[in-house]
């Protein structure tokens, strides 16, 4: 079980990545004043206002990252940091290459906006958010928050305690109270303070912790995520309070930002114990399932662009799933000639040295993440 790969956890990373295209899709249209009436808008209104469907699927995208992350960490090899950093390279940077210049047509060249050689160059080590440039895809942020994570899952593992209930625990804690402590400065303050990224981060390390227990069967792992999990469902609402009480132009309210969590933490914990969903075509969703979050707003921007030069009039739910059916095309051939081959290059170059002589299925093995 160990070593194996979980597939109602590729479920959920399928279901979130449609659920992030309908969401951005449905809040343009919304906002636009498209959205239609009936049903449609109610519905629209009820995943983009009372709870922000976008959302709440990136935080189950993180609590994803917790679950699986830390055990491509293997204290068997010996390198197992360089292993790491090689393993998540080839994992995420050649389908986010790839989607750079896609963002770069859809978002500026057709839109007629210029672009900086210097914003460009930025983005593609993927760090440019913590030099304060803009993104050429806005949920890019998502991406810098995994960096983090994976930079802390480091820092914990060399000092011994990823491996530890204890440390996984102390790191979540630590991270929420910084939640906490950000939040009452952005209060005070009025600055729009990054509070979801410790909050984020919290969020991974439980999900480390819920695997412990739901996967892993360690005893000690369960009262430990039972409480880290009561931590962050009582202190998001206190979190929403003083960050979003008040509106600092980004359309934030503090009771959708509750209910979007509590929803998001909810879904994760049902599929991944009493509504476990595995089906050969879910776990396919879940394969290509980065580059459906990667492109799902390029195939947005074509669908809307296409529908505005055929002078059509359609249904809302019609575009939505038009945009997941062009993301589709484009995720498929990049899961297969791009992705698929470089995390294969990227194992063959972590083989060459790791794991000696020692059968893989062990306590942190691999997982495909």
């Amino acid at each position: 079980m160990r070593g194996a790969r979980l597939g109602y956890v590729d479920t959920i990373r399928g279901f979130a990545a449609l659920a992030v295209i309908y969401f951005h899709f449905a809040d343009h249209l919304v906002k636009t004043g498209q959205a239609g009436g009936g049903i449609e808008w109610a519905l629209f209104q009820a995943l983009t206002q009372s709870v922000d469907l976008g959302k709440v699927a990136v935080v189950m995208f993180f609590a994803v990252s917790g679950f699986v992350v830390p055990y491509s960490l293997d204290a068997r090899s010996r390198t197992p940091v360089r292993d790491f950093a090689i393993g998540r390279f080839f994992r995420l940077y050649p389908a986010y290459w790839l989607s750079i210049p896609m963002g770069i047509c859809a978002f500026y060249v057709a839109l007629g906006r210029d672009l900086p050689v210097s914003t460009v160059m930025a983005n593609l080590t993927m760090l440019q958010q913590f030099a304060g440039i803009e993104n050429i895809i806005g949920l890019y942020w998502t991406l810098q928050i995994e960096l983090i994570f994976y930079g802390l899952c480091v820092l914990l593992f060399c000092a011994g305690l990823l491996q530890r209930t204890r440390g996984l625990a102390g790191a979540a804690v630590v991270m929420l109270a910084a939640a906490i402590l950000m939040a009452v400065a952005r209060y005070h303050l009025g600055k729009a303070l990054p509070v979801a990224l410790p909050l984020a981060l919290a969020i991974m390390f439980w999900g480390t912790l819920w695997r412990r227990w739901h996967v892993e069967d360690q005893p000690e792992a369960r009262r430990a995520a039972l409480g880290i999990l009561a931590l962050i469902a009582l202190a998001i609402p206190v979190i929403s309070v003083l960050a979003y009480g008040r509106d600092l132009g980004f359309g934030e309210t503090w009771y959708r930002y509750t209910a979007t969590y509590w929803v998001a933490l909810l879904l994760f914990a049902l599929m991944t114990t009493r509504c476990r969903i595995e089906a050969p075509l879910f776990a396919w969703l879940g394969a290509v399932s980065y580059g459906l979050y990667l492109f799902g707003p390029v195939a947005q921007e074509v669908v809307i662009a296409a529908a505005r030069s055929a002078g059509l009039v359609v249904p809302g739910h019609a575009l939505i799933a038009a945009a997941m059916l062009v993301a589709l095309a484009i995720a498929a051939p990049v899961h297969r000639f791009v992705e698929r081959p470089c995390i294969r290059l990227g194992r063959r170059l972590i083989a060459d040295r790791s794991h000696p002589g020692i059968p893989k299925g062990l306590p942190f093995g691999r997982l495909p993440g």
